[in-house]
């Protein structure tokens, strides 16, 4: 018989002049603080916005937490997770927040958001053409 667990995903949040680390989607189940450093606890099955700020480089991701099919692994996350979406540029990671705000605009629930939605959205973000009326577009499509 095979045991299931639930395990807990931690997101390392940082403030810092050259680092910034945080949640750009998501509501973690708390937030501890320990030895000068805060995680963000989040459970399995949820949908976790991050960003991370290096300098004048910025990376965003949007992953689901728990023990998934395809798992990767995501700087300052563990354990790994399946990655939805993955900004590689600042403009990027502000199109992936676009999204996420346009969705909350159409007041769809991120639960009923379906899995390759995100995944096509990241393929569109890999290409010339992410204009706020193609997001719009997708969003018309997949999600309502």
């Amino acid at each position: 018989m095979k045991r299931t667990t639930e395990t807990q995903t931690i997101v390392h949040l940082q403030d810092q002049a050259d680092v910034q680390c945080s949640l750009i989607y998501g509501t973690p189940m708390c937030i501890v603080e320990e030895e000068g450093a805060r995680k963000a606890l989040f459970s399995d099955g949820e949908l976790v916005g991050y960003r991370i700020i290096n300098g004048n480089r910025e990376h965003g991701f949007l992953f689901k937490t728990g023990q998934w099919n395809s798992r990767q692994k995501v700087p300052g996350v563990s354990p790994v997770v399946t990655l939805m979406v993955d900004a590689k540029s600042r403009y990027r990671s502000e199109k992936l927040q676009e999204m996420l705000h346009m969705i909350a605009c159409y007041e769809i629930e991120m639960t009923r958001v379906p899995d390759h939605f995100f995944l096509r959205f990241n393929t569109l973000l890999e290409g010339r053409n992410c204009s706020a009326q193609a997001m719009q577009n997708m969003i018309e499509k997949w999600c309502k």
